[in-house]
């Protein structure tokens, strides 16, 4: 049979939602009419075209919406399910007119944590998306950042033993957008550097999982492809092959900046400064120093202004940088912005650049206890969950990095480190002891303040939002 769902009536819905309110959250008038009025407006498009006529969609959805507003979300399933059947039979089975309606029931089913029925439907639409022809393909870039969203928010609040597996999908989907992207730009047009960005990014997080140890280890070393690998890879392998197969990516966004008609100095400069900020994450301080100290001169070579490199460079910045910018003027812009400015707002006066070391503050917040030290893989923002616990935390960075004496790549400390580093304000009812809160501090990575073309030491007041556990 077509419809398999129960063919709830407008009346039973009005009904339910008269002692229904008390079990879901607070409704106040307004929600109640919004809900009364799309009952009704099912009702008398019902009366009007029938049961199964597509002019019932649109209702069936608003209607889907108010249920979900309140909280019941087994009735908003079967009103999206209802709508979902009524647009395959008139407009087939795999159609992308279904699309939309079943990103709604995926969000139905996270929002009560019916996790094993989302990722059912996401399944799904990964599959869909696969079989999409080149020629439509200007919307499914879009179409699939929307999917690895959704699969974000499983990989925070999935079971434990799930979660690997929707960053497994996420690095999937990040290659398919990197494929279509290439398809719809050409192999060698800018256009691909921030895509290819957002799966360097979304390596690192592999890398800190399996930093962290646990069940968050054994979710990033079994997802993780494994290049031949029989039983998983062993820490110093791990760590090695992200780090080859981020400087892949960031080498072929240098080349979309090198080559061809789309040669663009600045962009080849950024490109350098960005494998500088890798090279510092994986701790190879010597070389992110030299690269950093390129970079710097090859951004004067290709023309731009003292005024604009001192400006981008007098203030260090939590790494990694959650955009990839092809030129200074892009990324001074951005630092105005809400997503950027979160994690690396630059606060210091206008006197800074006279102080001998200026407090730069900056704010940082964790995106899951599982990952900490982990901003948003994606940067979108409907991933956030809760309201974060905050610290306030003051440290340095130094100018130089300082080799153990036994061993030369062995540091006590690198231009990216922080050091003497102090818990201020905010550890009461932290969710962490303080030498955790402090290790977390320590673990980060840094650029460093270069407003000559030099590493210079930093002091920094950090704002650090600790993740709340998901429910």
């Amino acid at each position: 049979m077509l419809f398999r769902s129960k063919q709830l009536t407008p009346v039973w819905f009005l009904v339910m939602s008269s002692f229904a309110v008390a079990q879901a959250q607070p409704a106040n008038d307004q929600v109640l009419r919004a809900l009364d009025s799309a009952s009704a407006l099912v009702e008398a498009t019902e009366a009007d075209y029938g049961r199964h006529d597509m002019a019932l969609v649109e209702p069936l959805e608003q209607l889907a919406n108010q249920l979900m507003t309140l909280n019941q979300f087994d009735q908003a399933d079967a009103t999206l399910d209802r709508a979902l059947q009524i647009t395959r039979l008139h407009r087939g089975l795999h159609t992308p007119a279904q699309l939309a309606l079943i990103r709604k029931r995926i969000d139905n089913f996270s929002n009560q944590q019916a996790w094993a029925d989302a990722r059912e439907q996401m399944d799904y639409l990964f599959s869909f998306y696969l079989r999409v022809p080149v020629a439509l393909q200007e919307t499914l870039i879009d179409d699939f950042l929307a999917l690895a969203e959704q699969h974000l928010r499983g990989a925070k609040e999935d079971t434990q033993i799930e979660r690997g597996r929707h960053l497994s999908r996420i690095h999937q989907i990040n290659q398919a957008i990197i494929y279509t992207a290439r398809q719809l730009y050409g192999e060698t047009s800018p256009e691909l550097a921030p895509h290819l960005y957002r799966q360097v990014r979304h390596i690192y997080l592999f890398k800190k999982g399996f930093d962290e140890g646990g069940r968050t280890r054994a979710n990033a070393n079994f997802y993780y492809p494994l290049r031949g690998q029989t039983f998983g890879w062993r820490k110093k392998q791990f760590k090695q092959t992200s780090y080859t197969d981020g400087l892949w990516l960031l080498a072929q966004i240098e080349r979309l900046y090198s080559e061809g008609d789309s040669a663009d100095p600045i962009g080849q400069a950024m490109a350098q400064l960005y494998r500088a900020d890798w090279q510092m994450l994986y701790d190879y301080a010597a070389e992110a120093k030299n690269n950093y100290e390129s970079a710097y001169a090859a951004l004067q070579d290709a023309g731009v202004s003292q005024r604009q490199l001192n400006r981008f460079f007098s203030q260090p910045r939590v790494l990694p940088l959650q955009r990839f910018h092809s030129s200074v003027a892009a990324a001074i812009g951005s630092d105005s912005s809400t997503a950027e400015s979160s994690q690396n707002s630059a606060q210091a006066s206008a006197q800074a650049s006279t102080e001998a070391m200026p407090t730069h503050r900056l704010s940082f917040e964790e995106w899951s206890t599982d990952y900490p030290t982990t901003s948003d893989p994606l940067l979108l923002a409907d991933t956030a969950q809760g309201d974060p616990d905050y610290a306030l935390f003051e440290f340095s960075l130094p100018n130089e990095n300082e080799s153990t004496f036994l061993y030369k790549h062995r540091y006590k400390q690198t231009i990216g480190d922080a050091y003497d580093v102090r818990l201020l304000d905010g550890f009461d009812g932290l969710p962490l002891g303080n030498e955790q809160a402090m290790a977390r501090i320590e673990q980060m990575r840094f650029r460093p303040r270069m407003p000559e073309g030099v590493p210079v030491e930093s002091q920094i007041r950090l704002q650090y939002g600790i993740a709340v556990a998901a429910d």
